[in-house]
């Protein structure tokens, strides 16, 4: 009997020092996946953050501010049928690429870019205008996404880009808007405010630019008599742009 008792505890004995070491066994394994799992979530967050390294790096800009800027690169009068717009990297290597003559059959840009939200931009009507914000020997840098300050490079020899003024640009435009109240019409730059009675759809055409200040004229002539068809307004001051572009009717 007592053999058998004997028997018993080192029976028992041994099965608790089996359960003790499958016990471990699944510790070490669950302290494994815990470790792995980490190294899957850092990975994953650096992989995040290189993702957004890009796209974060100046940081967010203001569109209407045009400080350090040299002027516009726009779309040259020799675009073609056959022509792709291309945005390079600092490398050399191609960022990203689109044309306006694409199927838009299913009503969306096939070319579409996330990451590309320029100073002006619309794919149906050739509307192309970037920030210059540096240039080199053979690139002009310019900032693709107003909402970041992404830059990217275009080749100073691609044929369907151009460089312009920001005095020249404004005065291409279709036609402009300001804000009537901080940024009066007036007789003449830096003169009186002009008196006229204008219609609320007014529509402002750029005519002359002399300095800061834009000569505009409207059709008023249900409204006003025929020497209040024109009037100046400012179209820049401290490094920001005070009107607003319209690029088509």
């Amino acid at each position: 009997m007592i053999k058998l008792l004997g028997f018993v505890l080192i029976f028992l004995a041994s099965e608790s020092c089996s359960t003790k070491a499958v016990d471990n066994q699944i510790f070490e394994i669950n302290a494994q996946e815990m470790k792995q799992n980490s190294r899957s979530l850092e990975v994953n967050e650096n992989s995040t953050k290189a993702k957004t390294q890009e796209k974060l790096q100046v940081g967010q800009t203001d569109i209407d501010s045009i400080k350090n800027t040299k002027g516009l690169i726009v779309l040259s009068d020799r675009y073609g049928k056959n022509d792709f717009i291309r945005f390079y990297n600092e490398d050399g290597s191609l960022w990203y690429e689109f044309t306006y003559y694409y199927d838009d059959s299913d009503g969306k840009f096939e070319y579409a870019n996330e990451n590309f939200t320029p100073f002006s931009f619309h794919q149906d009507y050739f509307v192309l205008a970037l920030k210059c914000v540096g240039e080199d020997k053979n690139r002009y840098e310019v900032i693709v996404d107003e909402e970041t300050g992404l830059k990217k490079f275009v080749r100073k020899d691609d044929a369907t880009l151009k460089f312009e003024t920001w005095e020249k640009h404004i005065l291409k435009t279709f036609a402009v808007d300001f804000n009537r109240e901080q940024n009066p019409l007036r007789e003449v730059p830096e003169g009186q405010v002009k008196t006229a009675v204008l219609p609320k759809e007014a529509t402002f055409h750029p005519v002359e630019i002399n300095g800061e200040w834009l000569k505009v004229s409207w059709d008023s002539s249900k409204k006003a008599g025929k020497n209040d068809k024109s009037g100046w307004v400012k179209w820049r001051e401290d490094n920001k742009i005070l009107v607003e572009l319209f690029y088509f009717s």
